[in-house]
């Protein structure tokens, strides 16, 4: 019995270890002309994209449910355009994240930033500041280096090249993130850099200055494996019970 007490609690771990394996990016501090390909590139994280509602054109709701992870879960408030797609307008919108279920939006966020490249021969920028419980701005670097890039770049068989991802520049005087399409080289990639936050925020503010550029925000989901891991420590828990 205690063997299988031993291979649950490893069960266990091994999930909790793959539910925070992006966890070991360094932070996005700095500035550069391109963002850089994880050396491991795995694409698209584990996911759920907000579920929009209430669109109005100078405000929305965004909406996890499960699988999302529990403190993920609940809707936020958005005040201003949705920051995607060409219908919608330019310009700045505030997330409000106290109505989660955390009652903010937690560390290990995914941030996701689409087409931010210079394929429509204007300006593709976001700049974006994040702000604690207590409205101060938060002036530690909160995002940290990419996790993954999906989509298709300008090499071979539509291999991601390094001048295909935008630029950036981390103020810490501002709190202030600016995610750069001008520096994007080599045709025009269609490519989502995926970026992963650090730190807990009560309210984000992402200004979008052209409308050909996209972003948004999504929960982390359990892994297959994960889960596939948990499932068997709950089995085998429940033997050794017995």
């Amino acid at each position: 019995m205690k063997a299988y007490h031993l291979a649950a609690r490893a069960c266990v771990g091994l999930s909790l270890l793959a539910l925070s394996a992006t966890a070991s990016a360094a932070p996005l501090t700095g500035s550069g002309t391109n963002l850089p390909i994880p050396t491991f590139n795995p694409g698209e994280p584990p996911r759920q994209g907000r579920a929009l509602s209430g669109v109005t054109g100078t405000a929305f709701n965004g909406t996890w449910t499960a699988p999302a992870l529990t403190p993920w879960q609940g809707t936020f408030n958005a005040f201003g355009p949705v920051p995607a797609g060409t219908s919608s307008p330019a310009g700045t919108t505030r997330y409000d994240f106290s109505p989660l279920t955390a009652g903010l939006l937690p560390a290990g966020t995914f941030f996701a930033f689409g087409d931010v490249d210079g394929g429509s021969t204007v300006t593709e920028q976001f700049i974006l500041s994040a702000f604690d419980a207590g409205g101060s701005l938060i002036t530690t670097p909160w995002l940290d280096e990419p996790i993954g890039v999906s989509g298709v770049g300008t090499g071979g068989g539509g291999a991601f090249l390094p001048g295909n991802l935008p630029g950036w520049d981390w103020n810490a005087s501002l709190g202030q993130y600016t995610i750069d399409g001008t520096t994007v080289t080599g045709g025009n990639p269609s490519l989502t850099v995926w970026l992963e936050s650090n730190t807990d925020m009560a309210t984000l503010h992402v200004e979008r200055v052209s409308t050909f550029a996209n972003f948004s925000l999504s929960a982390p989901i359990p892994e297959p494996a994960s889960a596939a891991l948990l499932l068997v420590g709950g089995l085998a828990l429940g033997f050794r019970r017995r």
